[in-house]
């Protein structure tokens, strides 16, 4: 299954899938007023959204303790492109 067209630097579109290696990527959560907080090196979509989704579970988990972790308004795929620039590959929404 084809999820994300990515732009590369030739202006070419790449379809990338779920489950295609994507070498070192990685998962950024993204907070309100342009903060950002690595998460993990991902080497897939896939595997990118298993640990959005533990990032936040593992968040919620904080709240229900009473605890005030910062929730991220969405996380970010980065990974680099042929031309050795990164790119946002995929948005992953909580």
């Amino acid at each position: 299954m084809v999820s994300e067209t990515s732009r590369v630097a030739n202006r070419r579109t790449v379809e990338i899938r779920d489950d295609a290696n994507l070498g070192m990527a990685m998962l950024i959560a993204e907070f309100g007023q342009r903060n950002y907080h690595p998460v993990a090196a991902v080497v897939s979509i896939n595997e990118a959204r298993e640990i959005a989704a533990s990032d936040l579970r593992g968040r919620m988990k904080q709240l229900e303790r009473g605890e005030d972790p910062a929730c991220p308004e969405r996380y970010l795929l980065w990974a680099q492109a042929s031309d050795g620039s990164y790119r946002q590959v995929k948005e992953i929404m909580p």
